[in-house]
């Protein structure tokens, strides 16, 4: 059986984690900063090697939408150069 993708529990899909002694918000070592791990069938987490994000991205995409919507976001992705605070940039 394949590995699931699924939110990483350390972070919760952030790929962040606030240090609590800094008051800092630092990459997520347990998924690497991209929010998400491998799960096998047995329930054991592993994180995702880089050269698995390619072909996961649709899927890595379609569960931060998700994960989005389920903290309230409503709005749709934009590219780097339709982004407003960008255009203005001179």
């Amino acid at each position: 059986m394949l590995d699931t993708v699924v939110r990483c529990a350390a972070c919760d899909g952030y790929g962040w984690i606030d240090d609590e002694e800094t008051h800092a918000e630092i990459e997520c070592k347990w998924c690497g900063g991209i929010g998400y791990v491998y799960r096998d069938e047995r329930g054991v987490s592993r994180r995702i090697p880089e050269s698995d994000y390619t072909a996961l991205a649709d899927t890595l995409e379609r569960l931060e939408v998700e994960r989005l919507r389920e903290i309230g976001y409503t709005g749709a992705p934009k590219k780097p150069w339709e982004q407003e605070i960008r255009k203005n940039k001179t």
